[in-house]
């Protein structure tokens, strides 16, 4: 459930956290900072091993907006220190899975990520922020694109154009002295350039 921050911009709050531990949660990433999407989970990784799931804590997972880094983060917060115990930059190619509704995978920075939710319904909306997230940066990059990208050619564009006659036939205009005089130029550079 989302809720405005007035100018602080906008807080998600988590049915599963006090009232207080919602605001220490908004209070940790005002004013500079939207959290978008907040749920109680647990962080596995996929490492040493990339068969084997390890916990790497449980806690409080939110999708936060920074402004000053223009960019979105995925934090682990620990409400009772009110600090960052995990963060992971989202990336333009993320491809963030749910295996199972309450279960989510991303390949993070250094090892495959897992992201176990307590609540389904809170993983869903998880989701969904993060998917319209990669969503915008994608046509953002596409359209950036486009605009980088030379015009196409039109196929009137393609057509040969036709040149002025004085272009095509360049002596055709020339007097009788003066294509002498041109072949005595062509004649005097031609004996300088060695063959």
């Amino acid at each position: 459930m989302a809720q405005k921050g007035g100018q602080q911009g906008t807080y998600a709050r988590s049915d599963l956290l006090s009232y207080d531990e919602n605001k220490i949660v908004e209070q940790m990433y005002a004013p500079k900072r939207e959290v978008l999407a907040v749920s109680v989970a647990q962080l596995f990784h996929a490492a040493p091993n990339p068969r084997v799931w390890t916990k790497q804590q449980t806690g409080v997972l939110a999708l936060v907006k920074d402004h000053n880094q223009r960019s979105y983060f995925i934090h682990f917060v620990n409400i009772d220190t009110h600090s960052t115990t995990y963060s992971e930059e989202l990336y333009l190619e993320l491809e963030y899975k749910a295996p199972y509704p309450y279960f989510h995978t991303f390949a993070g920075e250094r090892c495959t990520v897992g992201l176990n939710f307590c609540n389904d319904a809170e993983a869903n909306n998880f989701k969904n922020a993060i998917q319209s997230i990669t969503i915008r940066n994608k046509k953002r990059k596409e359209k950036m694109d486009t605009a980088n990208r030379p015009p196409l050619a039109s196929p009137q564009s393609l057509a040969p154009t036709p040149m002025p006659a004085a272009q095509q036939f360049p002596d055709a205009k020339l007097s009788k002295a003066e294509k002498k005089k041109k072949e005595k130029k062509e004649k005097k550079y031609s004996a300088l350039i060695p063959l």
